[in-house]
């Protein structure tokens, strides 16, 4: 009877115990200003084949649509494809919850204005749609114009036709690109508006 509990002793032994997922999650900075981009990275002790969902919870507890993330390695790390913008997220505290295999975790984060200038919430559509032709100058700094990003000099209209000289759009496509921050862009747009180039 002995021999027989220790060669089952022994069998036990041999497997190992499965271990309890754990979930981690967070943020790439404890604090971002507008014009940021948020990156999270999500962690797992095990791959399971299915998605994480994501949401967003502001300060007073509103929380997000669910943003599925799918998990195929241990570590998966994501980016926004904007950044953050005063038309969309309040100055305060956050929470980024995940929710991954029954398991649910979080991570906060905080988003102060610093005076950043940052594009139009839409800009990520409206520039590339400007640099293929779709929609014209005029339209394009109308957009910039009446969403206060681009400031006319004291006493000037904002003209029916308006043209933007062709070589600034390598400027846009640098942007879409993201090698060029939204105030390199804007600052110089203005300059050239300044300068009634524009």
């Amino acid at each position: 009877m002995k021999a027989e509990l220790a060669v089952l002793l022994l069998i036990v032994a041999s497997f190992p115990l499965a271990s309890a997922q754990s979930v981690f999650v967070q943020t790439s900075k404890a604090t971002y200003n507008y014009g940021d981009y948020l990156s999270v990275t999500i962690s797992v002790s095990s791959v399971t084949g299915k998605n994480a969902i994501l949401h967003i919870i502001d300060s007073e507890g509103i929380k997000s649509s669910g943003i599925p993330v799918q998990i195929t390695k241990q570590n998966t790390t994501i980016t926004t494809p904007v950044p953050f913008n005063s038309e969309l997220f309040r100055e305060g505290k956050y929470q980024i919850q995940v929710e991954y295999n029954g398991i649910m975790t979080s991570a906060p984060f905080l988003l102060v204005d610093i005076g950043n200038i940052v594009m139009p919430f839409g800009s990520n559509v409206i520039v590339p749609q400007w640099l293929d032709g779709a929609i014209s100058d005029s339209m394009f700094f109308k957009f910039l114009v009446e969403k206060e990003t681009v400031k006319l000099p004291a006493g000037q209209k904002l003209e029916e036709k308006t043209e933007i000289p062709d070589w600034y759009k390598i400027n846009g496509k640098w942007w879409s690109e993201r090698k060029i921050s939204d105030s390199e862009f804007v600052r110089g747009l203005q300059y050239l508006v300044n300068q009634k180039i524009i």
